[in-house]
């Protein structure tokens, strides 16, 4: 979980470093800042994901081992 949530953090903080960057300089043309921008929504998602159904299987998988489920 630990891991996921840097992973996490990292890309949000990446996206709103590229919008601040391509708001005021426009370094990249509007079709790759595009591009780029949905990569880094989608990898977001992605590590989101994975993050909560990692954290979910161990918490059932512990939950499984003390006996409070079947």
């Amino acid at each position: 979980m630990k891991m996921g949530s840097i992973i996490c953090l990292l890309i949000f903080v990446a996206t709103a470093l590229l919008l601040v960057v391509q708001l005021w300089f426009s370094p990249l043309d509007a079709e790759v800042f595009t591009k780029t921008l949905i990569t880094l929504v989608v990898a977001f998602v992605v590590a989101l994901a994975i993050t909560l159904v990692k954290r979910e299987y161990l918490d059932e998988k512990q939950m499984k081992d003390s006996g409070y489920i079947d």
